[in-house]
């Protein structure tokens, strides 16, 4: 294949039983990729000579917007090696996109750990390393209800005000994607209108807002809540509280960590049955060791402090709890893609050749990044 300017680019074909693209389902696919980028996806009729058979399902590669930290490394290390380590680890998860959260902290390390984050992103573009896309940052904090802090440092936490946030999406332009505050403090729906005014998505989390109170920051603009549930205003009958809020609004995106232990998966089965197309799936987790039974962080008081299980395990316990199997994914992929208006998270004709190989038990087995093979287990 040629391009405009006359440079040659290698076709690749790929053969699978089954290709989700999230949106629609074709089997058996044909995927044809040059340039890192999807060439054509049909439905193939035969076999073609010199195409690539995958064993499995395929779907888009996963996109994760909240990813404290794995194994070792943790974002708030600040330093451009963690971030990499990172980015590289969650490829073996089917992670291809992500966004590395930053926790509330003093303003010094969260600038450090933006600054790492932004030259991470330009080594990647520059293809200096691998790993999973780096799509920009999430500030989970500092701008947070201390009455919903959670696990987050109470001595970190700011109200918000214009000066901090002006520092903080300032530091390095175009690098924080999400932000997630608590809208009913003092200055709270200026500061959504302010994230939004820089492009970024203002998320309500770690709040303690009546329904009223969330629904008039969702008028100012916020498009998101973070995990969904999880620290925030308990949804009572009388008082809904933001959980009522989100699920009754179809403009915002419910971030929900489905790894079996922040929520029931009666609750996640509840809230996609309430919005199916507006769940963003998410894992919060954190650096930690991941072993059998210990799937979760918590404090010595036994507060949740974030997860260790991946984005993939949050889908399978969708499914279990009665969750379509092509919405879970599309919750993992598309959806929260599209909260940032990036063209991941799908397979179709320009878009970036990224993807995951499943067996049956949706694990992973094998994990393209612009159509290369970056990671797998197959022999």
């Amino acid at each position: 294949m040629t391009t405009a300017d006359g440079r040659t680019q290698t076709e690749r074909s790929f053969i699978a039983p089954s290709l989700l693209t999230p949106r629609a389902r074709v089997a058996p696919a044909l995927l044809r990729i040059a340039g890192g980028a999807v060439l054509s996806l049909e439905r193939a009729g035969v076999r073609l000579a010199g195409a690539t058979e995958l064993s499995g399902t395929v779907v888009p590669g996963l996109v994760d917007l909240q990813v404290n930290g794995w194994g070792d490394r943790d974002v708030l290390e600040g330093t451009v090696a963690a971030v990499e380590g990172i980015a590289l680890a969650l490829l073996a998860e089917g992670v291809t996109s992500w966004l590395p959260t930053i926790v509330s902290a003093p303003a010094p390390d969260r600038l450090e750990a933006l600054g790492a984050i932004a030259e991470a992103m330009d080594r990647q573009r520059r293809g200096v390393v691998p790993g999973a896309r780096i799509l920009g940052a999430h500030l989970e904090g500092p701008w947070i209800s201390r009455a919903r802090a959670g696990a987050h440092d109470p001595g970190a936490l700011e109200p918000p005000n214009m000066l901090s946030i002006e520092q903080s999406l300032g530091h390095r332009p175009g690098t924080v994607r999400i932000v997630t505050l608590a809208p009913e403090l003092s200055g709270g729906l200026d500061a959504v209108r302010q994230i939004v005014s820089h492009g970024a998505v203002a998320s309500i989390g770690h709040s303690d807002a009546s329904l009223p109170e969330a629904s008039a920051a969702i008028s100012a603009g916020a498009r998101m809540a973070t995990h969904l549930y999880n620290a925030m205003r308990p949804m009572h009958h009388r008082e809904p509280g933001v959980v009522g809020a989100v699920l009754t609004d179809p403009r915002v995106v419910a971030g929900l960590i489905a790894d079996g232990i922040h929520l029931d998966p009666a609750t996640v089965l509840l809230v996609f049955r309430a919005k199916p197309e507006r769940v963003a799936l998410v894992s919060d987790v954190v650096a930690g060791e991941r072993s059998a039974g210990a799937d979760a962080v918590r404090l010595g008081d036994g507060t949740l402090a974030g997860g260790l299980a991946g984005l993939l395990d949050g889908v399978g316990v969708a499914v279990r709890a009665g969750v379509m199997f092509d919405d879970a994914i599309q919750a993992a992929t598309l959806t929260p893609a599209e909260v940032l208006r990036v063209p991941v998270g799908r397979l179709s004709p320009g878009g970036p050749a990224d993807f995951v190989v499943l067996d049956a038990e949706l694990r992973p087995r094998a994990t393209h990044l612009g159509g290369e093979r970056v990671w797998s287990d197959l022999p």
